[in-house]
């Protein structure tokens, strides 16, 4: 680890400006990961007698250097017994322990490091909030809401192998054939394709999958072919299976985020192919598509699914006002005020809390 910059999930920088690794202090808060917090040095003076970096801080930076150190490592002391049983692990989605970890890999040395460890605490707070989301969501409510959201009727949202094969014909039929000349076409002709290998029939797959491809920015265009007449084919940047795939994921993803729906990486994984071996590509696509208003939508769906769910209204109420303040972090101008930052790390503790006693 020492001879590393980046980790290469998340690509969480461990260098400061100018400042090598070795320059700056011991991550004890990541340490309490791996031994027993009784074999670590307690006091604070012992731990960073030889850090230059550390020596330098004035009397309130070194004191508030402890208070964020204290609060990380409660952090590290909470996810501990979790994330080393397999049973309890399913808590965290696995994009929520990677954020975990980007926030202990933190440094706070100095005000730029700061920043970094706000930036992770927002973003580690929405992943909460989603989990949150996550634990109140029963498969077929899932479902049903994501149906609503790309405005499918109930019912109607195809089975991952169902499209696959629905996009993988898109391709196929396209570059044979050269007559069709409208999205009703395409849709006609298609069906009448895969309905002869399937006897069950897929029509409304085939006509929600094309209508969503055919939504601006169409993934069609109309090409002349050499007897002058055109034909409607895939762009070029669509003309393969993984590209037309991505497009397709990204389409319904989006559309969901802009109707207030939220799911983990790995929901998105299992909803479009049944497991989970697609999460980190899920998860870029959603931090493509994420804005500073996605943690406030996911706030909102955690508020009005927790207040149905819980016995005490008042925790939620809380809970809500947690999420928002941290969801309002301005990463500049809290960075500059230990009040504030200080209490950004309070906030993100509370909420972790409340989401590890979800699942007691």
């Amino acid at each position: 680890m020492r001879d590393e910059n980046k980790c290469p999930q998340d690509e969480v920088s461990f260098e400061i400006n100018d400042m090598s690794i070795n320059q700056l202090p011991t991550n004890y808060p990541l340490l309490i990961i791996h031994y027993d917090r009784k074999q670590l040095p307690k006091d604070t003076e012992e731990r960073y007698c030889d850090c230059p970096s550390y020596m330098k801080l004035d009397d309130l930076t070194r004191s508030y250097f402890t208070v964020t150190e204290n609060f990380l490592g409660e952090i590290s002391l909470l996810i501990k017994p979790i994330i080393n049983d397999e049973k309890r692990q399913s808590i965290f989605s696995r994009s929520t322990t990677r954020k975990i970890f980007s926030l202990l890999n933190s440094q706070y040395i100095n005000h730029e490091g700061r920043s970094k460890v706000l930036e992770a605490t927002r973003s580690l707070g929405e992943h909460i909030c989603i989990d949150c989301i996550r634990h109140y969501q029963n498969p077929q409510l899932l479902k049903d809401n994501l149906e609503a959201a790309i405005r499918l009727p109930k019912g109607h949202f195809p089975e991952p192998a169902m499209q696959e094969k629905v996009l993988k014909t898109i391709l196929l039929f396209l570059k044979r054939c050269h007559s069709i000349t409208s999205g009703e076409d395409l849709v006609e002709s298609m069906a009448q394709l895969v309905q002869r290998k399937d006897p069950y029939g897929i029509l409304s797959s085939v006509h929600d999958i094309v209508h969503l491809l055919s939504i601006a920015p169409c993934c069609f265009q109309m090409v002349e072919q050499a007897d002058s007449s055109s034909s409607i084919k895939l762009k070029p940047e669509f003309q393969n299976y993984e590209s037309i795939r991505r497009e397709y994921d990204s389409r319904i993803i989006k559309m969901t985020m802009s109707n207030g729906f939220c799911l983990s990486a790995e929901q998105w994984s299992y909803l479009f192919y049944r497991n989970m071996q697609h999460e980190f590509e899920m998860a870029s696509i959603y931090q493509k598509l994420h804005t500073a208003q996605s943690f406030t939508t996911a706030t909102e769906l955690f508020y009005n699914m927790a207040k149905h769910a819980q016995d005490d209204p008042q925790t939620v109420e809380h809970l809500k006002g947690y999420f928002q303040l941290l969801s309002n972090i301005d990463l500049e101008k809290d960075a500059s005020q230990w009040y504030q930052y200080t209490g950004a790390l309070s906030l993100l503790k509370k909420v972790l809390n409340f989401l590890i006693n979800l699942h007691k």
